[in-house]
């Protein structure tokens, strides 16, 4: 988790860069998401830079605190 994204684009995630899958920017229902039924590491949550939280999500992978190559 050490390339950040651009935060402005809500289907990148904002620690790494990759592609979020997050239901809410693609158009989909917010249930469907799957951030909904994941649990998210503390220190990937700490490390959304400011800019972007509450409207960036994080990928699956930094949510659950893997760095990028595992």
């Amino acid at each position: 988790m050490t390339e950040r994204s651009d935060s402005s684009d809500t289907t990148k995630c904002p620690l790494c860069g990759d592609v979020n899958e997050c239901a809410v920017a693609s158009g989909r229902d917010p249930e469907s998401c799957w951030c909904m039924t994941a649990t998210m590491s503390a220190s990937a949550l700490a490390a959304i830079p400011i800019e972007a939280q509450g409207k960036v999500c994080i990928c699956a992978r930094c949510a659950a605190g893997t760095p990028a190559g595992d």
